[in-house]
């Protein structure tokens, strides 16, 4: 579904999908997830408003080779996710999404996503700069600790049932509207974003 342009800029209304992602990052032998990578994006994103990619490259790339054409493709796609993610948070349509499996996996395998979704968030805001635990407003805090507890949960779904499935979109809804909310804590809308 998503193809790149030579530059990386994508159209306004362009989604990457999961898969996508994850196959560029499985092809360039990078032993990440692409959940994690986009909660890795999105904190550095919430914390300092843009996501240096001497950060992010280093993070995510042990040994980082433009001349590798498979690592090369996974560094643009990654670009381009950066691109949609910081366009996502700022956007007044509140059009940000989590990067995750779509709903034809299995449960277990998509709320083991968010949990690396939630894992690769919190890094990124730790490398971003987020200020100190007590200079946060109680709501804040409140969400980077639902955050680290998700982050950590080991979910045992064999059999889930249209309950389990409800209160998984809800959690997800949860993040999302919580992650907008970080973003506008952190870099209020009148402050621009710095897009490197």
């Amino acid at each position: 579904m998503s193809a790149l342009c030579n530059n990386c800029t994508m159209p306004e209304n362009q989604r990457l999908e999961y898969y996508d992602v994850a196959d560029s990052l499985d092809r360039a032998s990078l032993l990440v997830d692409a959940a994690d990578c986009h909660g890795f994006l999105s904190g550095l994103v919430c914390a300092s408003g843009f996501a240096d990619p001497k950060i992010w490259v280093a993070e995510i790339f042990e040994d980082y080779n433009p001349k590798n054409t498979r690592q090369a493709e996974a560094y643009r796609q990654l670009q381009a996710l950066y691109e949609l993610t910081v366009s996502g948070l700022n956007s007044h349509e509140i059009d940000f999404e989590l990067l995750l499996p779509g709903d034809a996996e299995s449960l277990r395998e998509r709320a083991g996503s968010l949990g690396s979704w939630c894992s690769g968030f919190l890094s990124g805001l730790g490398m971003g700069g987020l200020p100190a635990q007590d200079r946060l407003p109680d709501d804040v805090r409140e969400l980077l600790h639902d955050l680290s507890e998700i982050s950590r949960v080991d979910f045992e779904l064999d059999q889930p049932g249209e309950d389990e499935l409800v209160a998984f979109e809800e959690v997800v809804e949860y993040i999302r509207v919580g992650v907008l909310f970080l973003h506008d804590e952190l870099q209020p809308p009148n402050t621009p974003s710095q897009v490197q």
